[in-house]
Protein backbone atom coordinates (compact mmCIF):
# COMPACT_ATOMS: atom_id res chain seq x y z
CA UNK A 1 0.00 0.00 0.00
CA UNK A 2 1.14 3.48 -0.76
CA UNK A 3 0.58 5.66 2.33
CA UNK A 4 2.09 8.78 0.77
CA UNK A 5 -1.02 9.54 -1.27
CA UNK A 6 -3.25 8.99 1.78
CA UNK A 7 -1.15 11.29 3.97
CA UNK A 8 -1.06 13.90 1.23
CA UNK A 9 -4.86 13.87 1.04
CA UNK A 10 -5.10 14.44 4.80
CA UNK A 11 -2.35 17.00 5.20
CA UNK A 12 -2.95 19.22 2.15
CA UNK A 13 -5.96 21.05 3.66
CA UNK A 14 -4.12 21.44 6.97
CA UNK A 15 -1.03 22.86 5.25
CA UNK A 16 -3.10 25.24 3.08
CA UNK A 17 -5.09 26.44 6.09
CA UNK A 18 -1.87 27.03 8.02
CA UNK A 19 -0.41 29.06 5.14
CA UNK A 20 -3.54 31.20 4.90
CA UNK A 21 -3.49 31.87 8.66
CA UNK A 22 0.21 32.83 8.47
CA UNK A 23 -0.55 35.17 5.55
CA UNK A 24 -3.40 36.87 7.44
CA UNK A 25 -1.24 37.33 10.55
CA UNK A 26 1.61 38.77 8.47
CA UNK A 27 -0.71 41.23 6.71
CA UNK A 28 -2.18 42.35 10.03
CA UNK A 29 1.33 42.80 11.46
CA UNK A 30 2.44 44.95 8.51
CA UNK A 31 -0.75 47.04 8.76
CA UNK A 32 -0.11 47.55 12.47
CA UNK A 33 3.50 48.61 11.83
CA UNK A 34 2.34 51.05 9.15
CA UNK A 35 -0.22 52.61 11.51
CA UNK A 36 2.37 52.96 14.28
CA UNK A 37 4.81 54.68 11.89
CA UNK A 38 2.11 57.10 10.74
CA UNK A 39 1.24 57.92 14.35
CA UNK A 40 4.94 58.42 15.16
CA UNK A 41 5.20 60.91 12.29
CA UNK A 42 2.17 62.80 13.57
CA UNK A 43 -0.17 61.78 10.76
CA UNK A 44 -3.61 60.59 11.75
CA UNK A 45 -4.22 57.23 10.01
CA UNK A 46 -7.63 56.69 8.49
CA UNK A 47 -9.58 53.79 9.90
CA UNK A 48 -10.19 51.81 6.72
CA UNK A 49 -12.09 48.97 8.39
CA UNK A 50 -15.06 51.20 9.14
CA UNK A 51 -15.66 52.78 5.80
CA UNK A 52 -18.96 52.25 4.11
CA UNK A 53 -17.24 51.04 0.96
CA UNK A 54 -15.71 48.07 2.78
CA UNK A 55 -19.09 47.08 4.19
CA UNK A 56 -20.67 47.18 0.76
CA UNK A 57 -17.81 45.06 -0.58
CA UNK A 58 -18.30 42.48 2.19
CA UNK A 59 -22.01 42.44 1.46
CA UNK A 60 -21.36 41.89 -2.25
CA UNK A 61 -18.89 39.07 -1.57
CA UNK A 62 -21.36 37.48 0.81
CA UNK A 63 -24.16 37.62 -1.73
CA UNK A 64 -22.01 36.06 -4.46
CA UNK A 65 -20.75 33.28 -2.19
CA UNK A 66 -24.24 32.55 -0.88
CA UNK A 67 -25.73 32.31 -4.35
CA UNK A 68 -22.88 30.10 -5.62
CA UNK A 69 -23.27 27.85 -2.58
CA UNK A 70 -27.02 27.67 -3.06
CA UNK A 71 -26.60 26.78 -6.75
CA UNK A 72 -24.06 24.06 -5.91
CA UNK A 73 -26.30 22.67 -3.18
CA UNK A 74 -29.30 22.54 -5.48
CA UNK A 75 -27.20 20.90 -8.20
CA UNK A 76 -25.64 18.31 -5.89
CA UNK A 77 -28.84 17.41 -4.08
CA UNK A 78 -29.94 15.67 -7.29
CA UNK A 79 -27.31 13.02 -6.46
CA UNK A 80 -28.99 12.40 -3.12
CA UNK A 81 -27.96 13.16 0.43
CA UNK A 82 -24.29 12.68 1.15
CA UNK A 83 -21.03 14.36 2.04
CA UNK A 84 -20.77 15.91 -1.44
CA UNK A 85 -23.41 18.42 -0.36
CA UNK A 86 -20.70 20.10 1.72
CA UNK A 87 -19.29 21.48 -1.54
CA UNK A 88 -22.40 23.67 -1.75
CA UNK A 89 -23.28 24.12 1.90
CA UNK A 90 -19.87 25.50 2.92
CA UNK A 91 -19.87 28.44 0.47
CA UNK A 92 -23.50 29.07 1.37
CA UNK A 93 -22.68 29.27 5.08
CA UNK A 94 -19.59 31.43 4.50
CA UNK A 95 -21.57 33.79 2.27
CA UNK A 96 -24.32 34.11 4.86
CA UNK A 97 -21.66 34.86 7.49
CA UNK A 98 -20.24 37.65 5.26
CA UNK A 99 -23.71 39.13 4.85
CA UNK A 100 -24.39 38.97 8.58
CA UNK A 101 -21.04 40.55 9.48
CA UNK A 102 -21.48 43.37 6.96
CA UNK A 103 -24.95 44.12 8.29
CA UNK A 104 -23.85 44.04 11.94
CA UNK A 105 -20.74 46.18 11.46
CA UNK A 106 -22.26 48.63 8.98
CA UNK A 107 -22.01 52.24 10.11
CA UNK A 108 -25.19 53.60 11.57
CA UNK A 109 -27.23 55.81 9.33
CA UNK A 110 -27.58 59.34 10.66
CA UNK A 111 -30.99 59.82 12.14
CA UNK A 112 -32.99 62.70 10.81
CA UNK A 113 -34.11 65.00 13.56
CA UNK A 114 -37.70 65.89 13.03
CA UNK A 115 -38.33 69.48 13.81
CA UNK A 116 -41.32 70.14 15.93
CA UNK A 117 -44.01 71.43 13.73
CA UNK A 118 -45.14 74.79 14.96
CA UNK A 119 -48.85 75.26 14.90
CA UNK A 120 -49.69 77.37 11.94
CA UNK A 121 -51.16 80.72 12.82
CA UNK A 122 -54.67 80.96 11.64
CA UNK A 123 -55.10 83.77 9.18
CA UNK A 124 -58.19 85.83 9.60
CA UNK A 125 -60.04 86.27 6.38
CA UNK A 126 -60.20 89.92 5.42
CA UNK A 127 -63.71 91.04 5.27
CA UNK A 128 -64.98 93.86 3.19
CA UNK A 129 -65.58 95.95 6.30
CA UNK A 130 -61.94 95.74 7.46
CA UNK A 131 -60.65 96.59 4.00
CA UNK A 132 -62.75 99.70 3.93
CA UNK A 133 -61.55 100.78 7.38
CA UNK A 134 -57.91 100.97 6.36
CA UNK A 135 -57.30 102.73 3.08
CA UNK A 136 -54.46 101.34 1.07
CA UNK A 137 -52.85 104.69 0.32
CA UNK A 138 -52.54 105.61 3.99
CA UNK A 139 -50.76 102.35 4.77
CA UNK A 140 -48.15 103.11 2.09
CA UNK A 141 -47.66 106.63 3.41
CA UNK A 142 -47.05 105.35 6.92
CA UNK A 143 -44.35 103.00 5.69
CA UNK A 144 -42.66 105.77 3.71
CA UNK A 145 -42.64 108.05 6.76
CA UNK A 146 -41.08 105.27 8.85
CA UNK A 147 -38.30 104.83 6.28
CA UNK A 148 -37.58 108.58 6.25
CA UNK A 149 -37.30 108.59 10.04
CA UNK A 150 -34.86 105.65 9.93
CA UNK A 151 -32.71 107.44 7.34
CA UNK A 152 -32.56 110.58 9.51
CA UNK A 153 -31.42 108.51 12.51
CA UNK A 154 -28.56 106.94 10.58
Amino acid sequence: MNFTVTYLAYFTPIILTTLVVILVIALRWFTHRERMELIAQGVEPKDQARTEKNHKLALAIGLVLSLVGLALTIGLITLGLGPWLLAGLLPLAIGLAFILVSLILAPAKPKKIKEKEEPKAEVEPITVEKAEEEPILESFRLEDEDEEEEQEVI
